[in-house]
């Protein structure tokens, strides 16, 4: 298994497999599964490799914010049973919008000191594993000023019960002032930054979420420029390329199956995952995770599981790396 370096807020480093397993969906695992099945699923990832978890305070809930946390919660219990509080790095968010609890979606940003620290506390009494690996703002609020943000960000730092801050769906331009300010002030910065992307396109009116911050060709060659490492979900676009390859359906079945990803670029992509894991009989999910992880970006992809057998399938070429010429070919649209 591939591993990327982040820098912790104490001058040190923190290393965390490249490949990410994401929990939004755990609750449901543990509701289908149970406690001891959802804990042999978390087992399987870190059997083959991994060692890092995705989650967030909000992770867990139906239609409601009062449930919100049970995949933290669950995360908590599955590492006290197997004793592995250093073993195991956990990923959590905080400050996320409020939601209508009819339908879930974003009414107002809750960005404030308080509400940001009320999430971290939160979130560290729930994973009681000890200081949070990675703690990262779940969205970005435009309309605070960023050094605002930053004195949060720092003031989590200097609590001692975080090792890496970092944030999820900023711009680019806004972490690279953000962590100027942090400089000019001795702050913490932020080391990591979560974004959406995957080597299927999408854009942020197929998702009808201007909150997210999604890869296209611009921030891509602003990334290039900057040394911030990614950490990306939907980095295997909800099946896209492996459901195609199963047969489960068509390319012309995907505006109806997949409508987030049903682009002529797509088309032409699949065609590309098609011919290269033909040739090489590697799984498309490794292969589209091998195009992240041996990225000139430096990224370390979320995967989605709901089965062992998924992970099996995503993991089972972890150590692929993709050569210059094989990353251009894929990119040669």
């Amino acid at each position: 298994m591939k591993h990327m370096t982040l820098k912790t807020v104490d001058g040190g480093t923190l290393s965390i497999s490249k490949i990410v397993l994401g929990s939004s969906s755990l609750h449901t695992i543990w509701r289908t599964l149970g406690e001891e099945g959802t804990f042999r699923y978390i087992d399987r990832f870190r059997a083959l490799g991994g060692d890092t978890v995705d989650t967030g305070r909000t992770y867990g809930g139906e239609m409601d914010q009062i449930s919100f946390g049970l995949c933290e919660a669950i995360l908590s219990r599955y590492i006290k049973s197997r004793r592995c509080e250093n073993e195991l790095h956990i990923i959590t968010k905080g400050g996320f919008p409020d939601l209508d609890t009819r339908d879930l979606s974003m009414i107002r940003f809750r960005m404030t000191r308080e509400a940001v620290l009320g999430d971290f506390y939160t979130s560290y009494d729930r994973l009681q594993k000890g200081p949070i690996d990675i703690y990262m703002l779940h969205r970005d609020a435009p309309e605070k000023p960023v050094s605002y943000m930053m004195d949060i960000l720092d003031e989590i730092a200097k609590t001692g019960l975080v090792k890496v801050i970092g944030v999820s769906n900023w711009p680019l331009s806004r972490i690279l002032e953000g962590n100027a300010y942090a400089r000019s002030k001795g702050q913490a910065e932020i080391a990591v930054s979560e974004i959406m992307w995957s080597y299927a396109y999408t854009d942020v009116a197929a998702r009808n979420d201007r909150t997210l911050s999604i890869m296209d060709d611009a921030l891509y060659q602003q990334y290039l420029s900057a040394p911030i490492p990614i950490i990306s979900f939907s980095s295997q676009a909800r099946g896209l390329f492996s459901l195609l390859y199963q047969g489960a359906y068509t390319w012309d079945e995907v505006a109806e199956k997949n409508r987030w990803y049903a682009f002529e670029d797509n088309r032409l992509r699949w065609l590309k995952v098609k011919e290269y894991c033909d040739r090489t009989g590697i799984s498309p999910a490794a292969v589209i995770l091998a195009y992240l992880t041996s990225n000139p970006v430096e990224c370390a992809p979320i995967i989605g599981c709901m089965t062992e057998n998924e992970i099996a399938d995503s993991l089972s070429a972890p150590d692929l790396t993709l050569t210059p010429e094989e990353l251009r070919w894929f990119d040669a649209i």
